[in-house]
């Protein structure tokens, strides 16, 4: 090795380490804020000194009736996500494989519905809601995940379809395949890596939404992890106390199922851009 490759192995090194305390350092401070009361937290809101109360996060889970808001949100982003991967799939593989004036309007079109602000839409979505009885509904707020998730979703998929090749479809239309047996058991199994990616960015934005549920779910039954950490603002003060291990709970799950799929994300998305 060079004395100019370990030099620039040791800025590359240097560069990391840094980025790497500016993402972990606001981790930290939140999960040692977790263990403090409201007034060490203000005393010594840096440090390790001073008492750690393990108990702020058995208080917070019962006051908030966190294990309730955290089943409405699980079961909210696990169906709206098997929901969009299956039907951004369905969807994509007529636009990726029929050429025509049709076909390139409709994929502008669904891509132009990524420049559409959900928060425009709220009027006429709370007026369309309540006329087909789904305000106040797990399912109005799946479908209303589901429609704005079809945009990004549909645009992945279609540039990863493309790059595929047309020998697999011919030769299992020789071989006497359906055209959805082609789709299931030909390409389906090959989108992967898009789906894969797919399913972290349309998770993490629904587990994280605050907007939707707060609107159309504003009920105790029916609130999710982000309207429960919510309930412990108040108008003239927070209870921190409790607010901070309902945010470790809430950004645990998120960051558990980025870390096991992190790679997929980078993949699946250049796949498409590059090869499309």
């Amino acid at each position: 090795m060079t004395t100019t490759s370990r030099i620039q192995g040791y800025v590359r090194w240097a560069i990391v380490s840094i980025l790497s305390v500016f993402y972990l350092y606001p981790l930290y401070m939140l999960v040692v804020l977790s263990f403090k009361t409201n007034e060490h937290m203000f005393s010594s809101a840096f440090g390790l000194k001073g008492e750690f109360h393990f108990s702020n996060y058995i208080e917070a889970w019962t006051r908030s009736n966190f294990g309730l808001a955290f089943l409405n949100s699980s079961l909210i982003s696990t169906v709206s996500v098997i929901f969009i991967i299956l039907l951004g799939a369905m969807a994509s593989y007529p636009l990726a494989r029929r050429a025509g004036k049709l076909s390139a309007f409709l994929s502008l079109f669904f891509v132009a519905g990524l420049i559409v602000p959900v928060q425009l839409n709220l009027i006429p979505l709370f007026k369309m809601m309540n006329n087909l009885q789904l305000n106040q509904s797990q399912l109005g707020v799946i479908l209303l995940y589901i429609s704005f998730g079809m945009p990004l979703t549909i645009f992945l998929f279609t540039s990863f379809m493309r790059s595929l090749p047309l020998e697999l479809e011919e030769a299992a239309q020789i071989d006497g395949s359906s055209p959805s047996g082609i789709f299931f058991k030909i390409l389906f199994p090959l989108l992967k890596p898009v789906a894969a990616s797919v399913l972290i960015l349309q998770f993490l934005h629904i587990w994280n939404d605050f907007f939707l549920p707060v609107v159309f779910l504003n009920t105790d039954e029916l609130r999710t992890v982000q309207v429960a950490v919510y309930s412990f603002a108040g108008r003239y003060s927070n209870d921190w106390a409790h607010m901070f291990p309902m945010v470790v709970i809430c950004v645990a799950p998120v960051m558990l199922l980025y870390i096991f799929l992190q790679r997929f994300i980078i993949s699946g998305i250049m796949s498409g851009a590059v090869k499309g």
